[in-house]
């Protein structure tokens, strides 16, 4: 009598009850699930690549205050701050990395005045508004603290 296959010889238990064309078939799925799993991660690479990226800009203006895009980008050319109950307004104006200004408004309520939230990117004119997380760090990249865009931006 044989002894019975056990859970350590995991190799044997396929020897003993698979014929060798069942193992080819097996073999043949094994490597079709791993090319197409592979195929998957190489297809949706550059999604998940982008929806990360997009995740990554709308983080950084959600956090973003005033005091922290000044500490990232410099001076501001102008710097206003109006109070109208009940909310307090932050206007800055930085220039960018190909001198364009570019206006940040910020706005707080006056019972928490310094809880500042990003409410809009634009042009001084009015005219241009940037909508986007992705068009408002590509105007002014300075926000992006990651270092891969620091190291592509010129100095202020």
């Amino acid at each position: 009598m044989s002894p019975l296959p056990t859970a350590s010889r995991g190799s044997d238990i396929l020897s003993l009850y698979m014929k060798p064309e069942n193992k080819m078939v097996a073999a043949v799925v094994v490597l079709g699930v791993v090319i197409a799993t592979a195929a998957a991660v190489v297809i949706n690479w550059p999604h998940w690549r982008q929806k990360a990226k997009e995740q990554h800009q709308e983080s950084i203006l959600r956090g973003m205050t005033p005091d922290k895009a000044i500490a990232l980008c410099g001076h501001p050319v102008l710097d206003e701050t109006q109070s109208n109950q009940p909310t307090v307004t932050r206007r800055l104006v930085i220039r960018n990395d190909y001198a364009l200004a570019v206006e940040l408004d910020f706005a707080a309520s006056t019972a928490e005045p310094q809880k500042w939230r990003l409410t809009e990117i634009q042009d001084p004119s009015g005219e241009i508004k940037y909508q986007t997380p992705a068009s408002q760090i590509g105007v002014l990249p300075c926000l992006d603290t990651k270092p891969a865009s620091k190291s592509a931006q010129k100095p202020q």
